[in-house]
């Protein structure tokens, strides 16, 4: 894809307010703005020197899950897509720390996924908690749309998984909708996955990357406030 066809780019703005613009650099080569990451489109594993599987997580936040992920699949290359300079800072530093070197995050916006892989280059994708945008007329700017669900049976190999997990209760019937196409079969679905029974928890599907053990910060945070987390998996065909 050539540069002058990229649409989405890290714009500085004002750095003198917020210093993640510039800290982020802190951690090369394991933070990648937006117009260079377009150079590693369908060569993430050699990017990051891992030729295992490829998992993203989209909207890693202050990065627990996303250090976690690496720390369990060890053997994968993982891609972390954030907006927040901050929280790419973040993400970095907590996997840095922890001596991972299986990773990159990437400032980016997720309505751009197709610039960034090559189809069929993902083998799992995590997507925790995304804005909800709760009243019906915003309903546009919801990350799980048709197209979405589209765009991702295009990007993720046969056999590949996709996990949803929210506090926004309507968020597990519109995962439901926009992977219920004959392109995805579903691996597992509860609206209560701390539930009293928690059952999905004690008996995990078979699949290849179970990580709804793994809680998040934003998952604990919802839970100490009485809030149900709705999860659902789904697998390429």
């Amino acid at each position: 894809m050539a540069d002058s066809e990229f649409e989405f780019r890290s714009e500085r703005g004002r750095a003198d307010l917020n210093p993640y613009v510039d800290r982020i650099h802190e951690f090369a080569p394991y933070t990648v703005l937006a117009e260079d990451s377009v150079a590693s489109r369908g060569r993430w594993r050699e990017e990051i020197g891992v030729q295992g599987p490829l998992i993203l997580e989209i909207g890693p936040g202050n990065g627990f899950f996303f250090r976690a992920v690496c720390e369990r699949f060890a053997h994968c290359a993982l891609v972390g897509l954030e907006i927040r300079f901050k929280r790419v800072y973040l993400t970095a530093r907590k996997a840095r720390q922890a001596g991972l070197t299986n990773l990159r995050v990437v400032h980016h916006h997720s309505g751009y996924l197709g610039d960034v892989f090559a189809p069929r280059e993902l083998n799992a994708v995590f997507i925790n908690h995304p804005d909800p945008w709760p009243k019906d007329r915003h309903h546009k700017h919801r990350l799980l749309q048709p197209e979405f669900g589209a765009l991702l049976a295009d990007l993720v190999q046969p056999g590949g998984e996709v996990w949803v997990q929210s506090d926004f209760t309507p968020y597990g019937p519109l995962a439901r909708e926009v992977f219920g196409t004959e392109a995805w079969e579903p691996i597992a679905y509860t609206d209560d996955l701390h539930g009293d029974a928690q059952q999905l928890l004690a008996n995990p599907p078979d699949c290849a990357f179970w990580a709804a053990d793994i809680q998040t910060n934003y998952e604990e945070k919802s839970i100490r406030k009485g809030e149900t987390i709705v999860l659902a998996g789904f697998r390429r065909r």
